[in-house]
């Protein structure tokens, strides 16, 4: 029987001894018995391995019989022939040695001449190429009992099945736990005030607006029941034109103004509100003037950096050296410069685990990442809702090294490996689970020398994940 054969090395060993009882067997009908067979993969190569108790076969002397392997998709239509083993008469060995060409296959593993009565055996060991449609094979046996090249019908075993895919083990870290979960909310406001005045009315100009985005935010906070506020920050800001005195004056004053009305507006103890002030916001105008095309802006901004120090000079000769522009921003830039930002912190109360699966989908930015995590792990590893639970999380916390680390885990469970290099690059901490995850990202990728690099660093480190991953390199 003739086959094609996919080689990268051919060990042989034919060995006279004693044949030592194997874990399982097969008993072919040419009375060969087959035990310790096994197919492994290392990297991209796969070994076949078994040995074959020749003890029992009966062939006559100018006959012979071929045991010829066979490692095909199970299910599929991929398959290779490996070398057969021929068990040969002594009358047809010694033809052989005269007539070479005469042989029934094209290679031959080794050729094992019939002694009868002695114990024979043969450790075969060949090596070929991994490819995809290996993952899911068989390992078969297929025996010429006649020695003409023909199989004879049902003479076919199958010997063992094997999952050839690389199967990594990924270490998932838990996130730390957040005591209390601390949030804020920010905000911008745009209050109008009439000249030199600081107590506010309500009904001017754009305030009707104003007030009630900041209501709005407060709002927010405070009627959930899930949010506790801890305080509220207020900065105000006054524009550079006037005296330093005058606008000390009315930053400060204007920003209490603003404490005041949501003090007396929901009942906040004073000491809730904290206030701090911007007399002239010098910086507010320069980063205006850097996204504007006023044709002297280049000139305006050296001066700013540049001019007096004192800034009631500096404002009354920037009027002065820059009269075109100064009325251009006296119209568009100052009024955006008096303003009062917002930040409101508050709390977040923990959640029970079946609160948390809810808001994972509906409010993941309640949630710690802790919580993230426990949900995550009420589904299967590798499931959708598994990967969505680290996506959000990822997306949720962009900055966390333990929630890039975790989302890139789940992308290699996927063996979408470039997409988890891109959040490992984001992990800044030197940590031995994120060293698996690159070794495993790489081994996906075929580049097994960063591969083993990576691994032996995570291995060094005590992580048993990596000592699994390791056994594929090596």
């Amino acid at each position: 029987m003739k086959g094609k054969t996919l080689l990268l090395s051919i060990w042989t060993m034919v060995a006279f001894c004693t044949v030592a009882d194997g874990y399982a067997q097969q008993n072919l009908q040419s009375g060969a018995v087959v035990t310790d067979a096994a197919v492994t993969r290392r990297q991209d190569s796969v070994t076949v391995s078994m040995t074959l108790d020749l003890s029992a076969v009966k062939v006559k002397s100018g006959g012979s019989i071929l045991l010829h392997p066979r490692y095909l998709q199970s299910g599929g239509t991929g398959s290779a022939w490996l070398p057969p083993v021929e068990v040969m008469g002594r009358t047809r060995s010694l033809y052989l040695r005269r007539n070479p060409e005469a042989a029934y296959a094209d290679e031959v593993y080794c050729s094992v001449v019939c002694r009868r009565g002695e114990q024979q055996s043969v450790a075969y060991r060949v090596t070929l190429p991994y490819a995809g449609w290996m993952d899911h094979s068989r390992l078969q046996i297929v025996e010429d009992l006649c020695g003409c090249g023909r199989v004879t019908p049902g003479a076919c075993a199958d010997l063992v099945e094997e999952d050839l895919s690389f199967e990594p083990r990924l270490a998932y870290v838990v996130p730390q736990a957040e005591p209390v979960k601390t949030r804020e909310l920010d905000g911008r406001a745009y209050l109008d005030f009439r000249l030199n005045r600081t107590d506010i009315d309500p009904a001017y100009r754009r305030n009707p607006d104003e007030l009630k985005r900041i209501l709005a935010s407060v709002d927010t906070v405070k009627n959930d029941r899930d949010f506790t506020i801890t305080s509220i920050e207020l900065c105000g800001y006054a524009s550079p034109e006037g005296s330093y005195a005058s606008n000390v004056r009315l930053a400060q004053g204007r920003t209490e103004a603003l404490k005041n009305y949501l003090t007396d507006r929901y009942g906040f103890p004073p000491s809730l509100l904290k206030c701090a002030y911007e007399p002239e916001n010098w910086q507010g105008l320069a980063d205006y003037l850097e996204a504007s095309d006023l044709p002297d802006r280049e000139a305006i901004l050296d001066y700013l950096a540049n001019g007096p120090a004192d800034v009631d000079v500096k404002e009354r000769q920037l009027r002065v050296r820059f009269p075109e522009s100064y009325k251009v921003l006296l119209e568009d830039c100052y009024p955006g410069l008096r303003r009062t930002d917002y930040r409101i912190n508050y709390v977040i109360r923990s959640f029970n685990l079946e609160e948390a699966r809810r808001l994972v989908c509906t409010a993941p930015g309640r949630l710690s990442l802790e919580e993230m995590f426990a949900v995550a792990q009420t589904y299967e590893p590798g499931s959708a809702d598994f990967n969505e639970v680290f996506d959000v999380a990822v997306r949720m916390y962009p900055d966390s090294d333990v929630a890039n680390l975790n989302a890139a885990n789940a992308l290699l469970e996927q063996g979408r490996a470039e997409e988890a290099l891109a959040y490992l690059d984001r992990v800044k901490s030197a940590c031995p689970e994120a060293e698996n995850a690159r070794g495993v990202a790489c081994i996906l990728l075929k580049d097994y020398d960063k591969a083993r690099h990576h691994m032996a660093v995570a291995r060094e480190a005590g992580l048993p994940a990596a000592e699994h991953n390791m056994e594929f390199l090596e």
